[in-house]
């Protein structure tokens, strides 16, 4: 009993192992490391623009980073705001950008939520990717700008795809009232050990998705999705934010974080001051260049919200 039983985790092993794209080469489709590429995803009708990065060794485990789109931009613009590809701040892990299917995501009321939607496409390209490329699967992070941010919200309420990512954050995130759409208008995220790190930026003079939500156009308001997350990770009575804004370095900005069930900084809100609906840059990015001054008043900002981003992510991973 004891040799059948050691044969069955060595016939489970060479399964996982076949299943796993570590120590195979690098698909002569993808791009070579250090480089990105939009390419289809087998099975789909989708496309994705993965950028590897230029020490991925076959042989070590990688991070993947997803970053999703906001509503009406694509994945190569993406990649450009969100600067994942960039060494600077992601050196080595694998940058992902998915396309969407009609230049919305779920939860947008436009969407698509026929089979296979957003959330499945999500799921097997993380199938995909787990199979072709040496993934870690404990380091697995989703990001999203404005819509793509929504969606964000929507795969970590997902228990079946929101289980597969370590750590969540959203930029000016449009969090649409969902109730409506089957199979997204409900958050009930898998119940797991670590709970559920979330990191939001918003800026108060956003005109696209106001932080205090838009009734009339189905936005909700940011804090409803930060109280939410707070009560997911175990915060229970201190679930409001109005008892956990900290100091900040620069004047305009209030960050709020949130100790829930011994969990420091678990839930994280940098509300930015004078910012619209911009990714916060100390630079002028494609935001503050193609949306103006009359959406971004500033020009520029006081902080990158992607360094802030990938030091929040190196704190979590998956028990996996």
């Amino acid at each position: 009993m004891h040799i059948l039983s050691l044969f069955s985790l060595a016939a489970i092993a060479s399964v996982a192992s076949a299943l796993s794209g570590c120590g195979k080469p690098i698909p002569r489709y993808f791009p070579a490391p250090g480089q990105s590429k939009t390419l289809p995803l087998p099975g789909t009708d989708r496309t994705y623009r993965i950028h590897i990065p230029a020490n991925y060794n076959v042989n070590n485990r990688t991070a993947v980073y997803f970053s999703f789109s906001g509503a009406g931009r694509n994945a190569t613009e993406q990649e450009g705001l969100s600067q994942f590809s960039n060494p600077q701040f992601n050196p080595d892990g694998i940058a992902i950008y998915p396309q969407t299917q009609n230049g919305v995501w779920l939860s947008n009321p436009k969407a698509n939520t026929s089979y296979p939607n957003d959330l499945d496409y999500t799921n097997h390209l993380l199938d995909y990717l787990e199979e072709n490329l040496c993934v870690d699967t404990g380091r697995i992070y989703a990001n999203g700008k404005s819509n793509g941010g929504g969606f964000t919200n929507v795969i970590a309420c997902n228990a079946t795809v929101g289980s597969r990512f370590a750590a969540f954050s959203i930029v000016s995130g449009a969090f649409h009232n969902a109730v409506n759409v089957p199979g997204v208008g409900f958050c009930e995220p898998a119940p797991r050990k670590g709970g559920y790190p979330f990191l939001f930026f918003h800026g108060t003079v956003d005109q696209t998705a106001p932080i205090n939500g838009n009734a009339s156009a189905g936005i909700l308001p940011v804090i409803d999705i930060l109280e939410q997350w707070a009560h997911f990770n175990g915060c229970g009575l201190d679930s409001l934010w109005t008892s956990n804004v900290t100091t900040f370095a620069h004047p305009l900005v209030k960050h709020v974080s949130w100790a829930c069930d011994g969990r420091n900084g678990i839930v994280q809100f940098y509300r930015e001051g004078n910012n619209g609906h911009c990714w916060p840059c100390t630079r002028p990015n494609d935001d503050y260049i193609s949306l103006g001054l009359s959406k971004c008043p500033m020009g520029h900002y006081v902080f990158n919200a992607t360094d802030y981003i990938f030091d929040f992510y190196s704190q979590y991973r998956l028990d996996v």
